[in-house]
């Protein structure tokens, strides 16, 4: 099914954000401050832009579950982002870990959920 085209940016972030998993996944151990900072900034303005695009649409999807998922992980995942362990090979695969499960929720679950919601309003705004 083709993206709604709200959803097109955010279905990219994810693109970029499995990418960094994918490296950290790949060696804990190693050094990924760089690639963290460089992610960081665009995850949370991520959050903050999906958080701003579906606060009006949750009653209409009704899914409660799904929202409760979606507001607890962005909220784990901004207190890791504020206190990286860097230096923690367990720490980080946690953390990529975790992201990665959030993205591919978002792209597998909620964003089809939304997506007949967005289909049903014509261009939701």
């Amino acid at each position: 099914m083709k993206r709604h085209p709200l959803l097109i940016p955010l279905s990219q972030d994810h693109h970029h954000s499995l990418a960094m998993c994918a490296r950290i996944l790949r060696d804990p151990a190693a050094d990924h401050r760089a690639d963290f900072a460089k992610q960081k900034d665009d995850l949370l303005a991520h959050f903050a832009d999906e958080e701003t695009l579906f606060a009006p649409w949750w009653d209409k999807l009704a899914q409660p579950e799904m929202q409760r998922r979606f507001e607890d992980e962005h909220a784990l995942l901004r207190r890791m982002l504020a206190a990286p362990e860097f230096d923690n090979p367990d720490w980080m695969k946690v953390f990529a870990e975790t992201l990665r499960g959030h993205a591919r929720f978002e792209e597998r679950e909620l964003f089809q959920a939304f997506q007949e919601i967005f289909g049903e309003e014509g261009e939701a705004t």
